[in-house]
This record gives structure tokens, sequence and C-alpha cells, in this order.
């Protein structure tokens, strides 16, 4: 009875830890992030861009319109599922995108935008973290919601779809166009 229970009891743990993780990666979570930063401005920053360490990027470039700043990476496999949609969203929302290349190689980052397509603007290269640090950032991919004056309005970890996009930015969109 006791070798049957030794091989019983962790069994069912596993299982039950499987059922356990399955149930939270399908969830109804929206991957809302409740940030600190929300309603203010990004942090101040100066880092170059992806294309060029002599082109300084910095809090400049964020007000003027409402923005998306999306944390990717090229090593990070759920920031490419999302990629096919950022480049749908630039081009049919006519969507204004920031990336930050997060503690990334230069040469590979520019290699995926090359080889998949660039849906940014501009891409802000972040090799140590510290902008992303800055942000609170929790994971890649995460997007944030700007408004024109560059105050950050909304979080999101995880990557975007279409879902997503319609139940959480679209409706802080059209509130901005229409105020």
């Amino acid at each position: 009875m006791k070798k049957k229970l030794i091989i019983i009891v962790p069994t069912a743990a596993v299982i039950a830890l499987v059922v356990l993780m399955f149930a939270g990666l399908s969830s109804k979570d929206n991957g809302a992030v409740p940030s600190p930063l929300i309603g203010k401005p990004v942090p101040n920053f100066s880092l170059t861009s992806v294309w060029s360490d002599k082109e300084a990027l910095d809090n400049v470039i964020f007000p003027g319109e409402v923005s998306l700043l999306n944390v990717w990476a090229s090593w990070c496999s759920v920031c490419k599922t999302e990629h096919a949609f950022l480049l749908k969203l630039a081009k049919e929302k006519e969507m204004r995108l920031i990336g930050l290349n997060y503690r990334d190689d230069r040469q590979r980052a520019q290699e995926v935008l090359t080889s998949s397509g660039n849906p940014y603007q501009e891409v802000i290269f972040d090799p140590n973290g510290q902008l992303a640090l800055d942000l609170g950032v929790i994971g890649t991919p995460e997007t944030y919601l700007l408004d024109q004056n560059g105050t950050i309005l909304f979080s999101y970890t995880g990557a975007l779809n279409e879902t997503i996009w319609a139940e959480n930015f679209e409706p802080l969109i059209n509130r901005l166009v229409t105020e």
C-alpha cells in the first residue's frame, strides 16, 4: 500500500499542477497591467535607434499624436506571433507605433525588422533594459497606449491581436479622438 501511495501522490500533484497551469493560460484575464505610471509621461531617457548608434532618441518622439509604445525583442517568441498584427495595425489603422527593443542584439533586431517587416516609425534600442525597467516592464511583448502629450493611458502585457485591440485599445483611442 505504501508503494502505491508513493507513486499516486506525486502523480496526482503533477496532474493538478498541469491542470492549474492550463487553466491560467486559457483564462479570460486580458493582460491589462495596473501600472503605477498610468496618467504619467514616459520616463525620461536618452537612447539610440536600433538602426544607428549615432541617432539619439529621447522623450521628444512621443508628443504630437496618439501612439503605441511596443516593447519587443528578437529573442521573444511571443513577439513573433504579435508581429503580423502590428504590421496590419500600422497599415490599416494608420497607428503610430514606436518600438522599444528590449535587451537585444542590435544586428539581430535589425535582421528581424528587415526580413519580417517593420511596423514602427521609430525603434528605440534599450540593450540594458533601463527604459523598460523605468516603465515597469514585466515581460515581452508589452504595449503602452500614449496620448498626444506622451502620457501613458493604458498598458497591456502579452501579444496584441484583433480581439485585444477591439476590447482594450479602440475604446480608449476613440474617446481620445472625440474629446
